[in-house]
């Protein structure tokens, strides 16, 4: 059963950004989008949603502006930073711009020195051929490092040197570097030279006159956890705010993309990967998704192994990838079927932590990028929600979206699940 959304809003054109656009993800869902599902079904003040893939904390920050209280759960170290900034509005707008401004010193005799060739980021950059492809240049490089390394130095509290971090992160991700997404991440034309720190103190002025704004709202409890979706409901956090009326959320779709390269910026500044040990431990506590993140102890795949449908799939991959000699097209089946196994573990987790009149959406993309052959992903889940237990799903779409890697137009849905038969919200 499909219905359609409303598209007069572009599900990828932030508006009403307040505290949004400190910081985004590429892949992310907009604010409308969360504003809609809430409207669609009727969740209060007072309510808790769960977003297990919070990313950079769209859903939470939604919540946020209504009074819903919100958990959300993302297995990437940079995606927790961001949300746990954005959802931080006990900070005061006129400190947060005062600490910018003592900085300043503090970056003029950074910036005279060469700490940056020994400082953390850059050894991981320089280390991994990162800097050698272009991701940044080296003037560029070494203003943003030495702000970044002028903020831990500063006299403040963790809270406010984390809301000037993200800032910075942001304006090198945005601006300073020379990455481009289009969604994959690609090096554009090399900028010699950037002011990092106006840019900077500008992104700061923005957060500082959106947490005027918000000051206003009632506000609720919002808590991010650094954790893996796919045993969500073992985390104890997460268990004790359940029964939750909604889960709103965007698993990673079933295709090439590596959400830690997309993020290896973020993570590098924060100092959150040093080497191929900490990035496989990040990557590990993921929904396997891409096949630069498939590892031999794997075993996600066995839960869907009696799966006809995730199976035949699993099987048309093969019989292409036989054809193929470049390496990883042979973990291209292994990927599909992990991909499910790990979702369909993620389902049976997050069932029981629904009140009986709950409702999940999930926001998902039908793939091609393995070998051209397509994957219906809402389909396969829907089956696979079933398989769990749950008694009433329907398929949306949501969009249709044009596909450069395949030259095909791929459809995107939301997918709506509830653990017990409900009357169903009409749409907005």
């Amino acid at each position: 059963m499909k219905a359609p959304v409303p598209t007069s809003v572009h599900p990828q054109k932030i508006l009403n950004g307040e505290v949004h656009n400190w910081y985004r993800i590429i892949l992310g869902y907009s604010d409308h989008l969360v504003s809609q599902l809430l409207d669609r079904f009727k969740i209060q003040p007072g309510d808790w949603v769960l977003d297990p893939f919070c990313g950079s904390g769209t859903t939470l920050v939604e919540c946020l502006k209504r009074g819903i209280n919100a958990v959300g759960v993302d297995a990437n170290p940079s995606s927790c930073f961001a949300a746990r900034v954005k959802a931080d509005w006990t900070l005061n707008g006129r400190r947060l711009r005062e600490n910018a401004a003592r900085l300043r010193p503090l970056y003029l005799n950074e910036i005279r020195t060469k700490n940056h060739l020994q400082d953390p980021t850059y050894l991981y950059l320089d280390s991994t051929g990162f800097l050698d492809r272009g991701w940044m240049s080296a003037k560029p490089l070494r203003k943003a490092i030495a702000l970044k390394r002028s903020i831990q130095a500063l006299s403040a509290t963790s809270r406010y040197k984390n809301a000037l971090t993200l800032a910075l992160i942001s304006e090198v991700v945005v601006e300073a570097s020379n990455v481009k997404f289009g969604p994959e991440l690609y090096c554009g034309p090399a900028k010699d030279n950037h002011e990092v720190f106006a840019g900077f103190l500008q992104r700061v002025e923005t957060m500082a006159s959106d947490l005027s704004t918000v000051a206003e709202l009632p506000g609720s409890s919002v808590e991010i956890i650094e954790g893996d979706s796919r045993a969500v409901g073992t985390i104890k956090s997460v268990a004790q705010h359940a029964p939750y009326a909604a889960v709103i959320s965007s698993p990673p779709y079933p295709g090439e993309h590596d959400y830690t390269r997309n993020s290896r910026l973020e993570l590098a500044f924060l100092e959150k990967v040093s080497d191929i040990t900490s990035l496989r431990t990040i990557k590990k506590a993921m929904i396997r998704s891409h096949s630069k993140g498939i590892y031999v102890t794997d075993s996600d795949g066995d839960s869907v192994a009696t799966n006809a449908r995730v199976m035949s799939l699993v099987n048309e991959i093969s019989q292409r990838a036989d054809h193929k000699t470049h390496g990883f097209a042979r973990y291209y089946p292994i990927v599909a079927k992990e991909y499910f196994g790990g979702v369909k573990k993620h389902l049976a987790s997050i069932k029981p932590l629904l009140k009986t009149s709950g409702v999940c959406a999930y926001v998902v993309g039908d793939q091609s990028s393995y070998l051209g052959v397509h994957i219906p992903t809402a389909e396969i889940i829907r089956d696979l929600a079933y398989e769990v237990g749950f008694t009433d799903v329907t398929i949306d779409h949501f969009r249709d979206r044009w596909s450069t890697k395949t030259s095909k137009k791929m459809e995107e849905h939301i997918l709506v699940l509830r653990p017990e038969k409900q009357p169903h919200a009409p749409h907005p």
